[in-house]
């Protein structure tokens, strides 16, 4: 067993690296994993857990690049191009571009019953693909941290910044200039272009999916899961805990999830949104959930 490093291109033309740490022996199951808002492959503490135990167990894991990775990000396009997306530039929708190249990568290498892994905006992704594609390898849902993405712009302090964003990007749209960068940061933290913010957090816009905040958003998506899914978050998880109570939160999304013939979710105490101290906890629990 060992991790090496991968390659995939998209539909696009969009080229991705991932690392990839595979069984000995057969190649049948397989973990995806997407990040999620300006995440990376390598920076979160659960990832070299599930590269030492997923092969242990049989089980490949492939922590995949996607357009979201950072915040400006330089990516090769069609070979030699290079082109700026990362979370500033990105848009909801091309997600499913990025899922695809790493489930078409994984499947050339003989791996047949796939999970797709993701962590926050992660979970929102991987939902929205299953709901937009065919998914006949996908054999389940692992979801940590299913963020409440919207609900999270309207707490607290964070609603007059947010409506300040709004108001400024929705000029520069206006003004086809999308691109530009925002004056002020998302949550204090995330830098985001005019046109990333209306398509991520604007009116109608697919990544609001798990909606703990808001009810007139709805569950549509969730509603058309029809795999298994494992949820978890955590008592001190700022992804889910500003907008409502971890426990409640975990026990909406069972409820939503209509059409999934396997649930389970999960609550750490004292796990962060990042799940450090807590990987070995989330690989044990994600093993009892594949089987």
């Amino acid at each position: 067993m060992f991790m090496k490093i991968v390659k995939t291109v998209t539909k696009d033309g969009l080229l991705l690296n991932g690392l990839l740490s595979e069984p000995l022996g057969e190649k049948k199951v397989a973990v995806i994993h997407v990040h999620g808002m300006a995440g990376s492959i390598v920076l979160e503490e659960y990832y070299q857990v599930m590269h030492d135990r997923f092969p242990e167990n049989k089980i490949a894991f492939l922590a995949g690049e996607n357009r979201g990775l950072g915040t400006v990000t330089e990516f090769k396009k069609n070979g030699d191009e290079i082109i700026l997306v990362g979370n500033a530039y990105e848009k909801f929708e091309d997600s499913i571009l990025d899922i695809q190249a790493w489930i078409d990568f994984i499947t050339s290498l003989g791996y047949s019953d796939i999970w797709l892994q993701g962590h926050s905006l992660g979970c929102s992704k991987i939902a929205y693909f299953l709901k937009e594609n065919d998914h006949k390898n996908i054999k389940g849902l692992i979801m940590l941290s299913p963020a409440d993405m919207i609900g999270m712009t309207i707490v607290d302090d964070e609603e007059r910044n947010f409506q300040k964003m709004v108001d400024e990007a929705t000029v520069l749209v206006q003004n086809k200039e999308g691109k530009t960068l925002l004056s002020n940061k998302l949550w204090g933290s995330e830098l985001l272009s005019a046109g990333t913010l209306l398509n991520m957090f604007g009116e109608k816009s697919n990544a609001a999916i798990f909606n703990f905040n808001d009810e007139s958003l709805g569950w549509k998506t969730a509603n058309t899961i029809n795999l298994p899914v494992l949820a978890i978050t955590g008592t001190n998880d700022d992804g889910i805990v500003p907008v409502m109570d971890p426990y409640e939160a975990m026990n909406k999304l069972k409820s939503e999830l209509k059409n999934s013939p396997r649930i389970n979710t999960i609550v750490y105490d004292g796990a962060k949104h990042s799940f450090d101290g807590f990987g070995d906890m989330v690989v044990s629990d994600i093993l009892e959930f594949i089987g």
